[in-house]
């Protein structure tokens, strides 16, 4: 009889260390994944869409930022808005069969496009990571090494193919932003691209993490942000507002060691497409969708843009990443759906076309 050595037994044991060090969840065993997103999901009002997104049966949810509304500058009195939001009992439905992940943005961190000036915002961090952590997948690691933002990435295997989610905190580390002329006499928050050069988004040792992040092997990666990345013409938050550091995330992006990508976002109220093309690097998708209950149809929130695809719809809305195996390939497509569960946008990459489904788009 053959004897068993000592190294026999370690070396697939270290093996399976390697691997579970990675932290890869495993999507369940069928040829569609579904990954639903959106954002701005205000705590005081009714919130129907809930059911909506239970019904559809996602694998995963990630919601973008504005879990509640509760702008203050002292953390604790976010308190009771997190209480209530996360009292739905809807949530407890959505957890049974989906994984959560979360991100904030401004309203749920600090105030009104609050950035790294937010004065509580080592309190803020605290506070909402003591309410999503708990419902989020075990052993995420969150921001620097000195528990600094809240950033993190996300794996998950889908029929051998590793699907990279990588989700930066646009704000903790951002810098003041510029508001425009006008905005002073409007009251509104409109803001101008700022021409510092020192200015920052996520600060030097998150940039150094996202660089480390998107060196890694993926096969579709799965870039979320809080506020949106390829629109230059509307005067809200985005990261055109820092056009240098809008344009190293593309430069990044562009270098990302991933066979495809697509950019989620929320923040705007209304749902869009975009897509930006450049003939000697991978073509950018970001799907925006926004918002959940809290609907701004009456205010003119829809800008022109060369990189918009179809039309904005501007009801409750959430957004659906639809991954599949087909070929031996990973293929995805990406649906917006109103508070029916209505497809209301739509995104074949195969096809390269965006269609708007509802009558009722504005």
């Amino acid at each position: 009889m053959q004897m068993i050595t000592k190294s026999q037994i370690l070396f697939p044991i270290f093996v399976f260390l390697i691997f579970i060090s990675q932290k890869p969840i495993f999507a369940k065993d069928s040829n569609s994944l579904s990954i639903g997103f959106g954002s701005c999901l205000h705590q005081d009002k009714e919130s129907p869409i809930l059911n909506t997104i239970l019904g559809k049966k996602l694998e995963y949810l990630i919601l973008l930022g504005d879990i509640v509304y509760a702008d203050s500058l002292i953390a604790d009195e976010k308190i009771p808005a997190f209480e209530k939001q996360f009292n739905r009992k809807e949530w407890k439905s959505i957890q049974k069969n989906t994984q959560l992940l979360f991100t904030w943005d401004d309203h749920d961190y600090g105030l009104n496009d609050s950035g790294g000036e937010y004065p509580d915002k080592v309190k803020s961090r605290n506070l909402f990571l003591s309410y999503v952590k708990p419902r989020m997948p075990k052993k995420i690691t969150f921001g620097t090494k000195n528990k600094e933002g809240v950033f993190y990435s996300y794996w998950v295997l889908f029929h051998g193919k590793k699907i990279h989610i990588v989700v930066p905190d646009t704000r903790y580390f951002r810098s003041p932003l510029q508001r425009s002329f006008l905005s002073y006499f409007t009251g509104k928050s409109h803001y101008k691209p700022s021409n510092e050069t020192n200015q920052n988004l996520l600060g030097d040792e998150q940039w150094i993490w996202l660089e480390e992040e998107l060196s890694k092997p993926s096969d579709l990666l799965v870039f979320v942000s809080s506020i949106q990345v390829l629109p230059t013409e509307q005067p809200f938050e985005k990261w055109n507002n820092l056009p240098n550091e809008r344009e190293k995330l593309i430069q990044s992006l562009y270098k990302a060691n991933t066979k495809d990508m697509v950019i989620l976002s929320g923040d705007r109220h209304l749902a869009e497409i975009h897509e930006y093309k450049n003939m000697n690097h991978p073509r950018l998708v970001e799907i925006t969708s926004s918002s959940f209950n809290l609907p701004l149809p009456w205010l003119p929130l829809e800008y022109d843009s060369e990189l918009k695809l179809g039309k904005a719809y501007k009801n409750e809305n959430f957004g659906i990443l639809q991954i599949f195996w087909n070929d031996g390939k990973l293929h995805w497509k990406s649906t917006i759906h109103d508070k029916e569960g209505n497809s209301v946008l739509e995104y074949d990459p195969s096809q390269e076309t965006v269609s708007n489904q509802s009558k009722g788009i504005e």
